[in-house]
């Protein structure tokens, strides 16, 4: 490796260290406090301050970019990976549901869960704003690329899947949250731990092989959220999403090889 290639890793690996330490503070001191003061998530100021600690992710992405007057990645505007986002986004919940035989249902959870949302729009604002756009700039707009520069799709997945999860670890501490509810020592908490490796690496496809940029992870994000939350609760089946997002993410990674080889 050369001087200048060497001085390049550096580089890069001292601006993923500045947006770990922004990101955490961002997001992990609000929460800090929040449980200490015993501040509810889901109330008034609190709300508020969850909201924005919750966008840690893409608010470090924004300062990174303004410090460092760094380029932000390209997007391909066709239709291909607008329609792969929402599929490979919704597929594996759709899939599990159909196979402990829960499809019948879905409508009439799906129109309640609407409903509680405030209608169709404030379901769609809600699901692109908790998670999507508050996470995206930083996970897939920041550290993926940087990721990317040294390491192949399955050790990207592996570190950023890894940085995912731990940055969620404190929710699981935080009442009032999904995390906190399902508790970190059970089935669902272990099942959401794993399922971020393979939606990770789903991401990472397109976004970077369909480029998409963002703008798909974000749709992405988007669907896997909206999905969940609209198809009856899975209960002891939860195994059956995991392993539905594994071969969704199997097959998506089979076709990326197949099409570098031809």
């Amino acid at each position: 490796m050369t001087t200048s290639a060497v001085a390049s890793k550096t580089v890069t690996r001292r601006r993923l260290a500045e947006f770990g330490v922004i990101c955490v503070a961002l997001s992990w001191g609000p929460w800090l406090l929040m449980q200490l003061l015993g501040v509810p998530v889901d109330e008034g100021a609190g709300q508020l301050v969850f909201g924005l600690a919750a966008s840690g992710p893409s608010l470090a992405a924004l300062v990174m970019w303004f410090w460092h007057r760094e380029r932000r990645q390209g997007v391909s505007w066709t239709p291909v990976w607008f329609v792969a986002a929402v599929v490979l986004g919704a597929a594996a919940q759709l899939l599990a549901t159909a196979l402990i035989g829960n499809l019948a249902e879905l409508p009439g959870h799906a129109s309640s869960v609407i409903a509680g949302a405030g209608g169709v729009l404030g379901a769609a604002v809600y699901t692109f704003l908790a998670g999507p756009v508050a996470e995206e700039f930083g996970w897939r707009g920041y550290v993926q690329p940087r990721l990317r520069q040294y390491y192949g799709p399955l050790a990207t997945t592996a570190v950023l899947g890894t940085a995912w999860w731990l940055w969620h670890l404190p929710l699981y501490f935080l009442a009032g949250t999904g995390q906190h509810e399902d508790g970190l020592f059970t089935q669902q908490g272990l099942v959401f731990l794993l399922e971020l490796f393979p939606l990770t690496f789903l991401m990472l496809f397109v976004t970077e092989r369909l480029r998409g940029g963002v703008p798909a992870a974000i749709l992405m994000h988007a669907a896997w959220n909206l999905t969940s939350e609209l198809v009856p609760p899975l209960g002891d089946a939860v195994w059956l999403e995991l392993v539905a997002v594994t071969a969704v993410a199997v097959v998506a990674g089979w076709w990326w090889r197949r099409t570098l080889r031809a």
